[in-house]
């Protein structure tokens, strides 16, 4: 049976399903891509780019494609997407009601990282603390402590957080998680390999006997980073891999390829290291191998007095820090002397020597273990393994401060950040790369059995040339590439809108930009009608600030998403204000611009206040406009507007949802008329109807009340 007939079958028993051209589309192109893999040439003949308009069904494109080829190969199908929320989409509801409606049988799972699980052991410990910590008492801490572990006995809960029948307040749950370095492995008496109470263990265990794996880019790429294998149950070779929400994966592997660390806490956390293998108290020594432990606190000295004569060198030079910030690269800084460049080496050294000995040690006291119960050795290696942590977040940061930057492909931010710690200075080290295509071309596209990478976002225009820049993909000249069409009637159910704004918002009229954007919102804003506007802000003052100089009575309107600790929370109070026949507002910041999913009435009308252009120069983009420069290149077009594009189409992507919505994009920017690159911007987006008609939202209101 072909793949098409496979497509109408299953769609054929979904109740009232919508023909859509463009899932069939990308199922053949998955298909294609997926089922003539040659393993012998690299050239990426074996990935795919799709982009998939909202609308289009893509996870169940991928969903059917995917396991149909891993079925017939053998192989494991991997699904990787941006956040919990959407792995919990995809857990919960799509994998299942395809099982439901295909008729195919295969085991899924959810592969989520160690500290979203339940530690017995740390449970047991923490309610062991508590009950003689009169503090905790006072704080009903053993109390929430214990009812965590009356949920637990009772077998009903499988121990992931995400599910839990009762509420763990952030504050709990380091009492009742553990990282990978404080786990006792198969030593833990809740983890016996032949009768495992450990959620983490045993949903690894249960990850080996899946088909079909869901886990998130940040899991993904730590497991990649690992080598593969070692996070998740398989290796890149042996998985055909699906990446959802592919526009932000080169974020999140930026983001992965990190390190940072507080300078003067890490002092203390690698003196304490020192003590806990050597008490110098008693002269009592954490394990037998006295040679190893003497040499552990020789190196933790070396790392303590590097990071210490790197404290106070950073502290002479507080006055040179710019908002707060120090930029440790000498092509940005010229301050960045070749005495801070050697505490660099220092650094890694000295902390990957310690690394070395820290785990040397624990192998010990694991093996000890092994053999006897003893309660101590638990406690020293609960500790060791919170220091070795510690100390490893120090040897990655020094690994990435002593690259050698030489081109825009291989050059690392540096920066120190100053905060206040308990009174006291503090700082923050922090260095990491800035392009990531070298490193996932390495790491995963050439270890990948297939892989697709989908997205509603990924061309400008009709080109990936961007996109494929950042993921690497430029490098292997057989990557397919699809740009699905969209299946909804834009110019019918649409408009753009431009309002004529004598001033930019730019930096010299910022001002009167202001004043005359707060002007035309308390006008357009000003309606009774019950439906729901979103105004996106990408600048938290400017939010606030409008917000403040509109009129109280239409203030009453508005939802400040600076105001909620959640946006779940926001969303549920919008649409119950829309319910009861009301107008509700949003005003949103950078994370209501993309994934925000407000269907007809809850959305008819986006606004957009400004062009999204990222004004403030951080680090990493400092670095990047430096390489680009040097090499001759234009950072405005290869860089900076590539990405406003793509967050403006995501942006304008919160209006028409299904079929059945209609809606207004007003964008608040005459740049996008003004400027020679507006016509970039204009034409990357839906092909709204621009014949200006100021009855549209209220004629819109009407067709969906109907």
């Amino acid at each position: 049976m072909t793949i098409q007939q496979d497509y109408h079958e299953i769609t054929a028993n979904i109740d009232n399903f919508i023909q859509r051209p463009a899932q069939l589309e990308m199922v053949e192109a998955i298909d294609n891509c997926f089922a003539n893999v040659s393993e012998e040439i690299k050239d990426g003949h074996n990935l795919c780019l799709i982009e998939a308009p909202t609308g289009t069904g893509k996870s169940f494109a991928y969903i059917l494609a995917g396991t149909d080829n891993a079925k017939r190969k053998n192989k494991k199908f991997i699904i990787s997407t941006a956040t919990k929320t959407l792995q919990g989409q995809l857990y919960n509801k799509d994998l299942p009601q395809f099982i439901k409606h295909s008729g195919n049988r295969f085991i899924y799972g959810l592969a989520k990282g160690r500290s979203n699980y339940l530690c017995p052991y740390q449970l047991e410990g923490s309610i062991a603390d508590a009950g003689i910590d009169m503090v905790s008492q006072a704080e009903q801490v053993q109390d929430k402590l214990q009812k965590v572990a009356e949920h637990y006995a009772k077998g009903k809960w499988d121990g992931d957080l995400d599910n839990a029948p009762l509420f763990i307040e952030s504050k709990l749950k380091p009492l009742i998680t553990i990282d990978k370095h404080q786990c006792l492995g198969f030593q833990c008496t809740h983890n016996q390999k032949e009768n495992s109470n450990c959620p983490f263990y045993k949903n690894r265990e249960f990850l080996k006997s899946c088909d079909v794996i869901v886990t998130n880019h940040s899991l993904l790429l730590a497991d990649i980073d690992g080598g593969g294998g070692t996070v998740l149950p398989v290796k890149p070779a042996d998985y055909y891999l699906c990446v959802d929400e592919a526009h932000n994966f080169p974020g999140y592997a930026i983001s992965g390829f990190m390190g940072q660390f507080e300078l003067k806490q890490s002092i203390g956390l690698v003196n304490n290291a020192s003590k806990l293998i050597v008490n110098p108290a008693n002269n009592s020594y954490i394990c037998d191998d006295v040679a190893l432990c003497d040499d552990a606190v020789s190196k933790a000295s070396d790392l303590a007095d590097s990071l210490d004569k790197f404290y106070q060198l950073i502290k002479l030079n507080h006055n040179v820090f710019d908002n707060g910030v120090l930029i440790l690269n000498d092509y940005l800084n010229s301050a960045v002397t070749q005495e801070i460049k050697d505490i660099f080496v220092e650094l890694a050294f000295s902390s990957a020597e310690l690394c070395a000995g820290m785990s040397s040690i624990q192998d010990k006291l694991k093996n000890k273990l092994k053999n006897e119960q003893d309660y101590v050795t638990e406690a020293n290696l609960l500790k060791l393994g919170f220091y070795l942590s510690s100390v490893e977040s120090i040897t990655a940061t020094a690994d990435y401060l002593i690259n050698q930057d030489n081109s825009r492909y291989n050059a690392n931010a540096r920066w120190v950040e100053q905060k206040l710690a308990n009174g006291n200075d503090e700082y923050n080290l922090v260095a990491g790369v800035t392009h990531v295509g070298n490193l996932l071309a390495d790491k995963l596209w050439s270890k990948v059995y297939a892989a697709c990478l989908t997205s509603a976002t990924l061309a400008i225009g009709k080109r990936f040339d961007y996109v494929k820049f950042q993921l690497g993909l430029n490098l292997l000249p057989a990557v397919h590439e699809v740009k699905l069409p969209t299946g909804f009637n834009y110019p019918e159910h649409s408009q753009l809108v431009i309002p004529q704004f004598r001033y930019a918002p730019e930096y010299t009229m910022r001002e009167p930009f202001q004043k005359e954007l707060t002007l035309y919102l308390s006008q357009i804003l000003n309606y009774t009608e019950a439906y729901g506007t979103l105004v996106l802000f990408f600048n938290r003052q400017q939010l606030i600030d409008t917000f403040k100089q509109l009129p109280v009575k239409l203030q009453n309107k508005i939802l400040l998403q600076t105001e909620y600790s959640s946006n779940q929370k926001l969303i549920a109070e919008h649409k119950e204000t829309v319910d009861c026949a009301k107008p509700s507002i949003i005003f949103g910041l950078n994370s209501f611009a993309e994934g925000v999913d407000l269907p007809a009435k809850y959305c008819m009308h986006v606004v957009v206040t400004k062009l999204p252009f990222d004004t403030h120069k951080d680090p990493q983009n400092m670095v990047r406009e430096y390489w680009v420069k040097a090499e001759n290149g234009n950072y405005f077009m290869d860089v900076s507007l590539p990405e406003t594009c793509i967050k403006l189409i995501q942006a304008v992507g919160r209006l028409i949802r299904n079929e059945k919505d209609y809606g207004q994009v007003t964008i608040c920017d005459n740049r996008v008329v003004l400027k020679q690159y507006g016509s970039i911007l204009l034409n990357s987006l839906p092909e709204f109807s621009r014949q200006y008609n100021p009855e549209f939202i209220k004629q819109s209101f009407a067709k969906i009340k109907s």
